[in-house]
């Protein structure tokens, strides 16, 4: 009878000692300094950043990664196991308004090991998706980053962009309305050299959108 308890027994601690290992990614939402062990969640689809994550008051406080002019940016893949279970492999998805929410999928252009031989860490780097803009957190310019390993461990990061990535997005919206502007009055003139009353219409309407 002692001699079966002591087999469960060793059974459930070895269990306990494999619930606390795996993978996480870092700089990670949630966690001060360097991830550790019994930091590792498991992302799912009620938690994308793991359970007992409150986003809406972590991502401000969150270590951020600076996205670079192409939407790149790396982060450390840590395995605190050996073997699949804790593969430094992950996939990555992006919030652009920094909620747990409308998640797209991001590009890892270089990963990890799948299956390290024992643990350690590991730099990938992934890609924004084109077009994104990162609008969360109080400076608007956070994205959270759900990474995920083929395990199933994981966590979230903050990628914020930079002063160029914005700048860059301003400049374009200024583009857009000057451009269209000046095609309104390309037509305007246009339109002076004709009568008919239709075109008087038309004319009122170009203004309108010109001066709103």
């Amino acid at each position: 009878m002692f001699a079966n308890f002591f087999v469960l027994s060793a059974f459930v601690l070895a269990l306990v000692s494999q619930a606390y290992g795996h993978a996480a990614v870092s700089p990670m939402v949630g966690v001060n300094g360097t991830p550790r062990r019994n930091d590792v969640k498991r992302p799912s689809n009620a938690n994308p950043c793991g359970a007992g994550v409150n986003v809406a008051q972590a991502l401000n406080s969150a270590t951020a990664v600076t996205a670079a002019a192409d939407g790149s940016f790396t982060v450390t893949a840590i395995a605190f196991n050996g073997g699949v279970d804790g593969s430094r492999q992950m996939t990555a998805q992006v919030s652009a308004n920094g909620r747990t929410n409308n998640f797209v999928a991001a590009t890892v252009t270089r990963n990890g090991d799948r299956a390290p031989q024992g643990t350690g860490s590991q730099q990938i780097t992934a890609r924004l998706p084109a077009n994104t803009r990162c609008t969360g957190g109080t400076a608007g310019n956070r994205c959270l980053v759900q990474f995920r390993s083929v395990a199933g461990f994981g966590n979230c990061v903050a990628v914020q962009q930079g002063a160029a990535a914005n700048n860059r997005n301003n400049v374009r919206t200024r583009g857009l309305i000057q451009g269209g502007t000046r095609a309104a009055r390309a037509l305007l003139a246009d339109l002076e050299h004709r009568g008919e009353e239709a075109v008087e219409v038309v004319k009122r309407r170009a203004l309108q959108w010109i001066w709103a």
